[in-house]
């Protein structure tokens, strides 16, 4: 349930819906292992894939609303993740607004530099010689898993942003490196242009320090966790607070 009830002509005019990745559509909690030689790399991740219930509820939520999953994962594992949502429409939006998946074709949301990349690979560098589990695979950038928050690595960053066009977030598991004016918000805002939906017209739902910016720039916010992404409305009771969203607006739609 949610702390109290959405309006009902709030929710009338709703013509999208964002759902945050991990701790909101899946389980929280992602195991990386790097090992990197002179002769080869390994690595092994593992994630939670969306269960069935979830499913469901999104497949009937799609009658009435367009869906979004918004996270700072690669494509490459919300495709994997998120495969059997799909086939029915629902756009993935990965590495915290920097790209989406619509319908089969991948959209950049916003352009970079040589000089950027560059900065992002010295940063990779460098991060490995810190006591971390890995980094994971992604295009425009970073992420460096560690069993706590180094204060060696904003030492890192800060080094090679010579024109201080970095941000360094710390969500718990990972240190997420990039831009400073990309957030899941400022893309999230390009998505809306792409597909003809303004925020008045959209829902978002989200639970770290990336989703703030989100759960500011859209009509209706709800946090999965108001410790640390506070809003107007907030999800209660046990169960995934994606679930708890979507069992709520498909009984109040009456899908």
């Amino acid at each position: 349930m949610l702390n109290k009830d959405i309006p009902r002509e709030t929710l009338d005019r709703l013509k999208l819906v964002v759902f945050d990745s991990d701790g909101v559509s899946v389980p929280r909690g992602t195991e990386i292992r790097e090992h990197v030689s002179s002769e080869h790399i390994d690595l092994t991740i593992r994630a939670f894939m969306v269960n069935r219930k979830l499913v469901e509820l999104l497949a009937r939520l799609r009658k009435r609303v367009m869906i979004v999953i918004a996270s700072g994962r690669s494509l490459l594992h919300l495709e994997t993740m998120y495969g059997t949502l799909l086939g029915d429409g629902t756009i993935l939006q990965a590495e915290n607004g920097n790209l989406s998946l619509i319908g089969g074709r991948i959209v950049q949301h916003f352009a970079y530099s040589e000089t950027y990349f560059g900065m992002l690979a010295a940063i990779r560098r460098d991060a490995r010689t810190l006591p971390i589990k890995g980094i994971e695979p992604k295009q425009l950038i970073v992420s460096v898993h560690a069993e706590r928050e180094l204060p060696e690595m904003y030492d890192i960053v800060e080094r090679h942003d010579e024109r201080h066009e970095l941000k360094t977030m710390w969500n718990g598991e990972a240190f997420d490196i990039q831009r400073r004016d990309v957030s899941k918000a400022a893309g999230l805002q390009k998505l809306m242009k792409h597909i003809g939906v303004t925020p008045e017209e959209t829902l978002a739902i989200g639970d770290r320090v990336n989703d703030v910016e989100l759960l500011a720039s859209v009509g209706v916010a709800i946090s999965a966790d108001k410790s640390t992404a506070p809003a107007e409305f907030w999800t209660e009771g046990e169960g995934l607070p994606g679930e708890i969203l979507a069992q709520y607006l498909v009984e109040t739609y009456e899908l």
